[in-house]
Order: C-alpha cells, then structure tokens, then sequence
C-alpha cells in the first residue's frame, strides 16, 4: 500500500461511550460495530467519526488505519491483551475469541452483549491505529471548509481519491495534524452508557477463569 493515496471513511458516532472507538493504551481500534467499514477499509486509510444530534459538525476521532487482525489474532497477540475487559479496563474492546468447537465466542464484558454478537462477526477483522485523535466530549469544531467530509445519516461515506471531495481530505489532515497532538484529549462524552451489570458482568468472567476482577 506505500504511495497509495488514502480513503477517507467517515459516520456519525451515536453512542461515544469509549468501546467503540476504543483508544486505551496508546492505541485505538475498531473491533466492534461498524462492519461495512472495517471490511473495506484498508491499512492507510483514515476513519473519523463526529457527533450527532443536536451538536453535529465536532470531531469525535480519527484514526489512520495501521493494521488490521482477525478477531483470533487480536486475541492471542501480546500487545492487546490490554484491550481485553478487566476491572481496570471494563471497556475493553476484545471480547471474540475462539470457543472449544472453533468457532468465535464473546467473552463476558460489560459493553456489548450476545445482541451485538452477529453484527460484530459478520465481518471478522479489526482495524488497529496508532496514529490517532481521540476528542470524546472535548470535540472539536470541524471549519467550514472541510465539512463536504462529515457523513450526515446512517451508514457511512468513503471519500476516494478520485471523489469530487478529494482534496478536502489532504486539507482536512493537515489541518487536524498542525493544530492537535497525536492520542487522547478528553473522556468520552457518554461514558455511562452500553454498560451491563457489573456484578453480573464479574460473576460471569470468573466463570470463565478471567479473575482480573
């Protein structure tokens, strides 16, 4: 992919609730939700999320896709087992791995439960950044002149290079770049939302051997 010019993916992000995106411990990854895009996007592209009604046109994240892992692989690499949910991580977003029989399970965790599991699986792939900008409730205003880029209704938009809005995309990078540092600016904006039970989340993660609570 080296000289290839970027897509840029863009959606409303309904619920900022810091599983999806998740952006802990320097890394920022889409494992859940949002399967068309983790299915297309490619290593290099970029994916920004904004706010939704009544505040629309903030910049809730942007993530510049470094790698992307089968839910298998996420599980079993070294470097995210600190995505995996524990009592100092109940957001974490790994929560697929493989069952006794080979097929994907999901783990207890306190974010998604067994409703979400077939649209999380439909596409099994995880896209990983770490080149990032995560805002949460601190977004800022997008300008003007880049907002030809923010998705307005369901779904999402890919701006190719070859779209009418092309160069707002190089625009938009640099602007986000030149004015912010790379990684975390705020807390998510509904952090108490998609949350289970604690205590039933605790209780089923011990029966599954996961004693980090």
């Amino acid at each position: 992919m080296t000289g290839r010019l970027p897509d840029l993916y863009s959606y409303i992000v309904e619920t900022d609730s810091g599983f999806c995106p998740n952006n802990n411990n320097d890394i920022c990854t889409l494992a859940c939700c949002k399967p068309r895009i983790r299915h297309k996007a490619n290593i290099g592209d970029w994916i920004i999320g904004t706010t939704s009604s009544p505040i629309k046109s903030r910049l809730v994240y942007a993530m510049h896709v470094s790698r992307a892992l089968t839910y298998e692989l996420y599980w079993s690499y070294p470097e995210y087992e600190c995505k995996k949910p524990n009592k100092n991580n109940l957001r974490g977003d790994n929560i697929y791995k493989k069952g006794a029989n080979g097929a994907l399970i999901q783990i207890p965790n306190q974010c998604h439960s067994e409703t979400h599991f077939k649209t999380d699986t439909s596409v099994n792939r995880v896209l990983i950044s770490k080149e990032f900008y995560y805002f949460g409730k601190e977004a800022p205003e997008i300008p003007e002149q880049y907002r030809t880029l923010i998705h307005t209704g369901q779904g999402h938009s890919q701006i190719k290079p070859t779209s009418k809005n092309s160069m707002a995309v190089s625009v938009f990078l640099i602007w986000l770049r030149d004015n912010f540092k790379q990684g975390v600016h705020g807390e998510p904006a509904q952090a108490n939302t998609r949350k289970l039970s604690a205590a039933s989340t605790r209780k089923k993660l011990k029966s599954e051997g996961l004693n980090n609570w």
